[in-house]
């Protein structure tokens, strides 16, 4: 390949991601009072403690559930954070999306894979520790803050 398409194609890459990695993080600093534009872990904390009348035991059940997320998702942040470097690391050496920035890319999936999973277990193990008339309000604000950025169907 001639090494200015090759260039050309890796400044692409390189500047779609960081990019996108940079929108991302601009959307996770908006803090609005609207609930619906809170990351879901601090939707599902604001539903909790606003909207549900929880009981201590509760109350005492979900500060360990979140305790235990908080730490599960710092470390998971942390591996995301190293193989987004790898992949940098690995963009530069080589200036083409070869077999160690394919592996680099693969890792920073698997980790927001966890991530996004971890998020997903830290939610039903916060809804598994409500009343079923706690769950009906619970299941409808989470579904609400789900579909709030979903794009309409045409």
């Amino acid at each position: 390949m001639n090494p200015f398409w090759r260039n050309l194609i890796i400044t692409v890459v390189v500047a779609l991601l960081a990019g996108g990695i940079g929108g991302w993080m601009g959307a996770q600093k908006l803090f609005d009072s609207d609930v619906q534009s809170l990351p879901l872990r601090q939707t599902v904390h604001e539903i909790v403690r606003r909207d549900l009348k929880l009981t201590p035991s509760q109350s005492a059940e979900v500060q360990a559930i979140e305790d235990k997320y908080y730490d599960r998702r710092t470390t998971l942040r942390g591996e995301v954070a190293v193989a987004n470097r790898e992949l940098a690391d690995a963009l530069m050496a080589d200036m083409a999306f070869g077999r160690e920035a394919q592996q680099a890319s693969n890792h920073v999936e698997q980790g927001l894979g966890q991530l996004q999973r971890a998020t997903i277990l830290y939610v039903l193990q916060v809804r598994d520790v409500l009343t079923s008339e706690q769950q009906m309000i619970y299941d409808r604000k989470v579904r609400e803050v789900l579909t709030a950025t979903a794009s309409p169907r045409p």
